[in-house]
């Protein structure tokens, strides 16, 4: 839609439009955030009841892990009792700290790291002999047992006498204790579980049909981990992570339930309708679980958060006017008090702070009295009222009560709305300058159209009528006489009509200024571009105002000018002619100058005088409608003091500008720039010279 057809909808229309485009924007936002909180609940709900379930397979293979832990431990403990033992003796001890259940594959001893001793001997003959300093595959695990001085665990490991298992290890010292003693290392015991029957005892596998498992184990204590059981692949797929807790070293689960984390709800859709009670149940499921600390310090989190994002400054105060929150914004605000905004200094620490540093209009000079005012105001009935800082800022203060007794502080920065407010004011204000000053200057002229008019009305009554009269009426008749008395009257006549032929015209120019200002505002200006003589330009301008120039003892120098230039030629002619007059009208004596300078793709028409100036202050406002400088100087030179502003914008529509330099006393100078040539078509503009049409431009 363009901006001509946009124009005529009312006001309510718009509104209603943008109502329209930003109701549904917002309803789906909102919608989406909602739908996406409950997807975050279920999911948390879901993986917590998958915990509690993997929680209990953890459990029961902690337990088995530990107890054989303690079966190596004792095994470990008789060995060191007994350095100097056989096989014999070892199947002997070994069998003492056997279990029942039928998960361990073998006992082994190894002094000097060397295996010597196993039970049972006779499906474990492989591992007599087995060098650990040699064997690349269980010498880490021996090292870490040996460096930690405590029982360690590692695994899967390949068998050399087949299968795999996870090898428990403690490493065994002998020799006197005391004070007075000395321990050596003996060796190393072990014990080495079956690694498939270790997973089914402790139900891992039956878990193993609902998930997908990984384990991991940090044995070394490097934060390197090693594949223990399961599919590496788990770990990329967010999973569950529980710790298990043994005597020395850990291990990880990690647990994704099959085939795979669900999108979202199953009953997404009734969800989306029933949002409310949906968070509601998920809230409540979430409490009964044990998440109500999590989810409490989750929403403060994000409470704080979103305080901490407002734009205004926010401040709450317990009942006894203690400082206990408070975000960045406030202390902004207040920056010349921030020494004291922090949590348990008081309202009356700050605002005191406040007075002495002299933040606050209303309590400058009045320091004290003002303080016990904003004092008895925070502790009174909630209020609302605006507060104006030194700094030249505006806040809209709000103090609330809260059922303990305590109260929250809001604070509005509304700067840009004062001053915005304030401009609206002074526009308004400037309009009602304007219809003041156009009334006045259009009833000035018809004072004297109607005056002349009445006037005529009854010639027969002026006095140079008379006299032709009383001069016709004598006998015989006096030629000379009477037609000096004729010529008198119609030397009346001529003056009263030029009186009221300019009068007319200087109502025309008022109403011509009105209607320009109208058609520019409204876009309806039309423009015929064309490239034209420079000098046929000026030449116009200098035979329209030559006269006034002279009649007021000024001098009007436009020297000689060549070239072309592209522009809409009626309307420059009328932006020079508002120039140039404006010069003649503004400057007591000297002279006016209108020049031309021009370049390869800019001419620019520089009118100068020898007036009084502007000031810089009031040069930011010279081009701007209904904006008058001095309303008594205007009426005293005519017009209305739109002029200005018109010719900037007629300027601008043609792709150039309108820019002045003054300074008081010494003159003022006014530059229209407009382009060479057309931006296109520069052929065809270049044969134009005498002013075709090459274009047409609407406002």
């Amino acid at each position: 839609m363009t901006h001509s057809t946009w124009r005529p909808l009312s006001r309510t229309a718009r509104s209603l439009v943008g109502i329209l485009i930003v109701l549904p924007i917002a309803l789906f936002a909102i919608a989406y955030k909602v739908d996406d909180l409950i997807r975050e609940n279920y999911d948390q709900d879901l993986r917590l009841s998958h915990t509690f379930e993997l929680v209990e397979a953890r459990a029961e293979v902690e337990k088995t892990m530990v107890d054989h832990f303690l079966s190596l431990g004792r095994l470990a403990a008789l060995v060191e009792a007994n350095p100097q033992l056989d096989q014999s003796q070892f199947e002997e001890l070994a069998r003492a700290v056997a279990r029942p259940e039928d998960l361990v594959i073998n006992y082994a001893a190894a002094p000097d790291l060397v295996v010597e001793f196993v039970h049972p001997l006779d499906r474990n003959q492989a591992a007599i002999g087995l060098d650990y300093a040699a064997n690349d595959q269980q010498r880490d695990g021996v090292t870490s047992a040996l460096d930690n001085r405590a029982a360690v665990v590692v695994g899967p490991i390949d068998l050399v006498q087949g299968g795999r298992g996870l090898i428990l290890r403690q490493p065994v010292f002998a020799g006197a204790g005391g004070s007075g003693g000395s321990r050596r290392l003996w060796g190393v015991v072990s014990l080495v579980l079956d690694y498939d029957a270790f997973w089914d005892a402790s139900g891992v596998m039956e878990l193993a049909a609902d998930y997908q498992l990984f384990v991991t184990s940090d044995f070394n204590g490097d934060g390197v981990d090693e594949a223990v059981f399961g599919d590496p692949q788990v770990a990329g797929a967010n999973p569950i992570e529980l710790a298990f807790q043994f005597p020395t070293g850990s291990w990880t689960l990690m647990a994704v339930p099959r085939p795979g984390w669900p999108a979202g709800p199953p009953d997404a859709t009734r969800n989306r309708l029933v949002m409310a009670l949906i968070s509601a149940i998920l809230i409540a499921s979430v409490l009964t679980i044990g998440a109500l600390a999590l989810l409490h310090l989750t929403s403060r989190k994000r409470l704080s958060a979103a305080v901490e994002a407002m734009n205004d400054g926010f401040a709450m105060f317990d009942s006894e006017r203690r400082l206990i929150a408070y975000n960045k914004r406030y202390a902004e605000i207040y920056d010349n008090a921030a020494e004291k905004i922090r949590q348990g200094t008081t309202f009356d620490e700050i605002i005191t702070l406040a007075a002495e540093h002299g933040m606050h209009v209303a309590a400058l000079g009045r320091e004290d009295e003002w303080v016990q005012e904003r004092i008895a105001s925070f502790d009174g009935p909630d209020t609302t009222f605006e507060q104006e800082l030194c700094s030249g800022r505006h806040l809209l203060a709000s103090d609330r009560s809260l059922e303990d007794g305590g109260k929250v502080c809001l604070r509005t920065d509304i700067t840009e709305l004062k001053h915005a407010q304030e401009k609206a004011e002074a526009a308004s204000k400037a309009k009602s300058e304007f219809i003041n000053t156009l009334s006045h200057e259009l009833r000035t002229p018809l004072t004297v159209i109607l005056g002349v008019s009445g006037l005529l009305k009854q010639a027969d009554r002026l006095g140079p009528v008379r006299a032709l009269m009383a001069e016709l009426e004598r006998d015989p008749v006096d030629a000379a006489a009477t037609r000096a008395a004729t010529e008198a009257v119609f030397a009346q006549f001529r003056d009263m009509l030029d009186k009221q032929e300019r009068s007319a015209r200087q109502m025309l120019d008022l109403v011509n200024d009105v209607l320009d200002m109208a058609k520019v505002e409204s876009g309806s200006y039309d423009f015929n571009l064309a490239r034209h003589s420079t000098q046929d330009i000026i030449d116009h301008v200098h035979e329209q105002m030559i006269q006034r120039a002279h009649a007021k003892g000024l001098e009007l120098i436009m020297p000689p000018a060549s070239g072309h230039v592209y522009c809409d030629k009626l309307r420059t002619t009328q932006i020079l002619l508002n120039l140039v007059g404006n010069a003649i009208k503004f400057t007591e004596a000297g002279r006016v100058t209108l020049s031309v300078q021009q370049t390869d793709s800019v001419v620019s028409f520089e009118v100068s005088d020898t007036g009084q100036g502007i000031s810089a202050g009031d040069q930011q406002h010279i081009f701007e409608a209904f904006k008058q400088l001095d309303s008594s100087d205007i009426r005293a030179h005519g017009g209305v003091g739109l002029g200005l502003a018109i010719s900037r914008q007629l300027a601008q529509l043609q792709n150039g500008t309108l820019e002045v330099s003054s300074e008081l006393g010494a003159g003022s100078s006014f530059v229209l720039r407009l382009p060479e040539r057309a931006p296109e078509a520069d052929g065809l503009a270049a044969d134009k010279a005498d002013g075709g049409p090459v274009g047409r431009h609407a406002a």
